[in-house]
């Protein structure tokens, strides 16, 4: 017999996932206000969000293929107005296909992945990034740019970003950010990052997870050259770690230096050279000049201006100085004479 009475009601405990994703949401309300799980917005998005975990885990992915082609796919949410957080990134799937020129990731890997991302923890697919590696090329080839494109197109994303990664020879990185809206679909911008400096919420609860899915880079630590970041003003500019206290660059109005002599090295290249700015393990700014299939380096060590720049051919060897650094009040004027009186034939 039945007894009358108010109805117990099933009581379901959350799982342990569940509860951890209540506390990611919860500490991150706060962090990304104003954020929605699906962006809306009709214009291309002016930055780009990214967890420093991530950054670091796609540093290292390119680190492993540092002359030929890599990739890997970006999940989060998009912000009301467009603008991606990557929450969680992947690299390639073990039967991706590495090139010089292309690479084409594991299909059934990024299948398998983003179905169990997309169940238990409700991140989107927002973004793809590969790696141009030494290529000297930092922004989407016209065939990347069409890929996406047609993506966007077909699948009917409203906004998609894209991200480029190059490296040098010693494996630093850097990744460049390309945010495209559908309704500007062939205005693609280039976007700067605002680095969220802390681990993503989601890197250990997603690899646990998925422990033994998950494809993992070789590299250990992430290795940077400098990437454009936007600064707490709300400036977007190339930002690298701190420099040492004494070293020339602490000094603001030495970036202008800085870039004035990378604009003198453009101009005396012409149109088809390359200038890139690195930085080294003991964060020092180094430049790579690029002209056709030859290149030099020029290091600016930690008692530069009072010391010369230090000038090296593609194969690592100094070349020796034949005349006298001598710095004056003027270090960009310095730098042209002195460049001017080695008679580097490279560019």
């Amino acid at each position: 017999m039945r007894r009358k009475g108010k109805k117990n009601k099933l009581k379901v405990k959350p799982n342990k996932d569940q509860k951890q994703i209540n506390k990611i949401e919860n500490q991150t309300s706060g962090l990304l206000e104003g954020a929605s799980v699906i962006g809306q917005a009709s214009k291309t998005a002016p930055l780009a969000v990214i967890y420093r975990s991530e950054m670091d885990y796609i540093s290292r992915c390119i680190g492993d293929y540092p002359n030929i082609e890599t990739g890997g796919q970006l999940f989060g949410f998009l912000q009301e107005d467009g603008v991606a957080v990557v929450c969680y990134a992947i690299g390639p799937g073990k039967s991706a296909n590495h090139q010089v020129t292309f690479f084409n990731q594991d299909t059934e890997y990024l299948q398998t992945v983003y179905n169990e991302i997309s169940r238990k923890y409700g991140l989107r697919y927002i973004g793809e990034w590969h790696s141009h590696h030494q290529l000297g090329l930092a922004k989407p080839s016209g065939h990347d740019a069409l890929t996406v494109i047609h993506g966007i197109q077909r699948h009917n994303f409203q906004n998609f970003l894209l991200c480029i990664g190059n490296c040098d020879r010693s494996a630093r990185s850097t990744l460049n950010a390309f945010s495209f809206n559908i309704n500007s679909i062939t205005q693609y911008k280039h976007v700067p990052w605002r680095i969220i400096e802390i681990e993503s919420p989601y890197r250990n609860l997603i690899d646990n997870s998925l422990r033994g899915l998950i494809c993992h880079p070789r590299t250990t630590k992430a290795s940077y050259g400098p990437n454009y970041i936007l600064s707490a003003m709300g400036n977007a500019s190339m930002v690298t770690p701190n420099y040492d206290e004494e070293y020339w660059l602490n000094n603001k109005n030495n970036n202008q230096v800085l870039k004035n002599i990378i604009d003198f090295l453009k101009n005396q290249g012409g149109a088809t050279s390359q200038v890139k700015p690195f930085l080294d393990e003991e964060k020092k700014v180094h430049l790579v000049v690029i002209s056709g299939n030859d290149n030099i380096e020029i290091y600016f060590g930690n008692k530069f201006p009072l010391s010369a720049p230090i000038f090296k051919k593609s194969n690592g060897d100094v070349i020796e100085p034949h005349v006298k650094w001598e710095c004056g009040d003027n270090i960009y004027e310095s730098f042209v004479t002195y460049y001017k009186m080695l008679n580097i034939n490279v560019i």
